[in-house]
């Protein structure tokens, strides 16, 4: 019999509650091909890649904000570019503070090697509310 998978609380690293299989989006996509491919793959961001290794994200948040202004921009238009990173062992408590801090609800994390995963908020909350009990 195996034993159970330890409990992730906030101490954790950032690493064990983060999605390294990112879903990617174009500079060149329309709204509402970002917007098809988050409700598709059910997800509240898409990494958009960039030249020389530049990455940036677009958010429901920022095509919200496209739809309300300029329902025909692009990714490219909407995207944010400066994003929030941290490294994957940074403990969950310290990357929400990092959150909370820059006014953001995802975080890209890199890890050791170089890898790029992302989290989001959604993703910290349960360990934060299990360190609390």
């Amino acid at each position: 019999m195996s034993e159970p998978a330890p409990a992730i609380d906030a101490t954790c690293p950032v690493a064990s509650v983060t999605a390294f299989d990112m879903e990617m989006a174009s500079q060149s996509d329309d709204l509402e091909t970002l917007a098809r491919h988050m409700d598709r793959s059910s997800v509240g961001a898409l990494v958009v890649g960039g030249h020389e290794g530049a990455t940036s994200i677009v958010t429901e948040r920022d095509i919200v904000r496209a739809v309300a202004n300029d329902p025909a921009a692009w990714a490219i238009d909407v995207m944010t570019r400066d994003v929030v990173e941290v490294a994957s062992t940074t403990p969950i408590a310290d990357a929400a503070d990092t959150m909370l801090v820059a006014g953001v609800r995802h975080l890209l994390v890199r890890r050791e090697d170089g890898a790029l995963g992302i989290t989001s908020i959604r993703d910290l909350l349960g360990p934060l509310l299990d360190s609390v009990d």
